[in-house]
């Protein structure tokens, strides 16, 4: 894949790997972690058929060709520490619970609560990652509500459709990334962010954005963003879970 390799010479110290300790949930974890101040993305890494198959079509990203920790990203809401259950998520999932509906008339985007995603076992990768202050919770949510209305600036629905018929084995299906159709809730994230003026994944093309192209962001992109005025990505991670290779 055409992508383009960070020049920084260590990893982001602002976003650190903190461990979720034994018997804890995923909401316990994120209390330990969170803030209201900032746009708060969610990386998750499941452990099911279908994350399983998603965290190897991202291994392309991969130097090593391993799969990813990841398969999922999401937008969360702001939320009171105490109720991060509750707490408003934003995404476009391949494993909605309620169904697809008509994803047309949202461009795919559907809404949730983080709860959903509490249990360990299932999702045991899990990351928190902060936008910088320029980046305005609010300003971005603005930026999320055009996105439902403009599938003219990003098709959302031709990704999900692409994604599904490739973790189905529907025919030939293909992996969507080595055409460049990213996977769509991280394509999601990568054009609104991009609407407010920040670059969610410098290396790589936003269409073609996946929670890989995040995490790797995060992680060795930060003094891209510094030289560009807007400061790092912060946050915390904890990966328990590797594939086997």
């Amino acid at each position: 894949m055409p992508t383009l390799s960070s020049k920084a010479k260590s990893i982001n110290k602002e976003f650190a790997e903190a461990r979720r300790a034994r018997g804890k949930t995923n909401i316990d974890w994120l209390r330990s972690h969170w803030r209201d101040d900032r746009v708060a993305i969610l990386l998750l890494g499941g452990t099911g058929l279908i994350d399983f198959r998603l965290r190897v079509a991202q291994s392309h990203l991969r130097n090593d060709l391993t799969p990813s920790h990841w398969s999922h990203v999401a937008l969360l809401g702001q939320s009171d520490v105490n109720n991060l259950a509750a707490a408003p998520l934003y995404e476009i999932s391949l494993m909605p619970p309620a169904g697809f509906g008509l994803p047309p008339a949202s461009n795919g985007v559907q809404e949730s609560v983080f709860g959903r995603y509490a249990d360990a076992k299932s999702f045991p990768n899990i990351a928190i990652l902060y936008l910088p202050a320029s980046v305005a919770p609010a300003k971005l949510m603005e930026a999320l509500e055009r996105f439902r209305k403009q599938r003219a600036v990003l098709d959302a629905v031709q990704l999900l459709v692409a994604w599904l018929g490739y973790i189905w084995g529907v025919g030939r299906a293909g992996n969507p990334l080595l055409d460049g159709l990213g996977i769509p809730s991280a394509a999601m994230l990568e054009t609104i962010s991009g609407a407010e003026g920040f670059d969610l994944t410098p290396g790589l093309e936003s269409r073609a954005s996946c929670p890989e192209a995040i995490w790797q962001s995060a992680r060795w992109w930060h003094d891209y963003h510094r030289e560009n005025k807007e400061g790092p990505i912060t946050g915390a991670f904890c990966t328990t879970h590797y594939l086997p290779t």
